[in-house]
């Protein structure tokens, strides 16, 4: 297997040494290029309280191309799809060498306060976000109950 660019190294030591508050990203020990990563759902979110799983990948190309990054745990929200897929900006058309893994899951974090129903992937879901508002939210926080909070 290659060596690893020092940038991956650089950003992988930064996210052990300065975590991000609510994140974490740990990267396999098979392959240093595969982060899992966790999400504490925002406090202010339907996604409170939950913890959502999600995997990270870095593409041979990486930086000149975005991380791939998909959520592992179910999730009822308009910008990610069942297969966990997200629709974000910064993962697509305005992906920038300059942003790094950091960067990337605060956005994810972001999207979770902040659910963007006029740029939908799960069509479904933003559908029933536009209709109603308060119905799908409270669907957001039951998925959360059920899927993203760690029993004890």
């Amino acid at each position: 297997m290659a060596a690893l660019p020092k940038r991956i190294i650089k950003e992988t030591e930064r996210l052990v040494s300065d975590p991000v508050p609510g994140i974490t990203a740990t990267p396999s020990e098979e392959n240093l290029r595969y982060f899992e990563v966790t999400i504490d759902g925002p406090s202010s979110s339907p996604y409170a309280n939950g913890v959502f799983q999600l995997e990270l990948y870095l593409p041979d190309d990486y930086p000149m191309c975005a991380p791939k990054v998909r959520f592992l745990t179910k999730i009822y929200h308009p910008n990610i799809d069942k297969l966990g897929r997200i629709c974000l900006d910064v993962l697509k058309d305005n992906w920038s060498p300059a942003l790094q893994i950091r960067t990337i899951l605060l956005s994810i974090q972001a999207l979770l306060g902040a659910p963007n129903p006029d740029d939908p992937l799960a069509n479904d879901v933003a559908e029933d976000w536009k209709k109603d508002e308060k119905k799908a939210i409270q669907i957001a926080q039951e998925w959360t109950q059920k899927y993203a909070v760690k029993k004890d």
